[in-house]
């Protein structure tokens, strides 16, 4: 039973890191594709 316990607790945590992880990936491909798209517009207006 203890270790069923420490399996579930750690399966929790594994995804609650998961989901950390992806948030910033998606965080930080949000902003990178907001700055190719700022820039690109910058080069058209020229």
């Amino acid at each position: 039973m203890i270790s069923f316990l420490t399996y579930d607790v750690f399966l929790s945590n594994l995804l609650i890191v998961t989901s950390l992880v992806l948030l910033i990936f998606i965080t930080f491909a949000v902003i990178y594709i907001s700055y190719v798209s700022w820039k690109d517009k910058k080069r058209l207006e020229k």
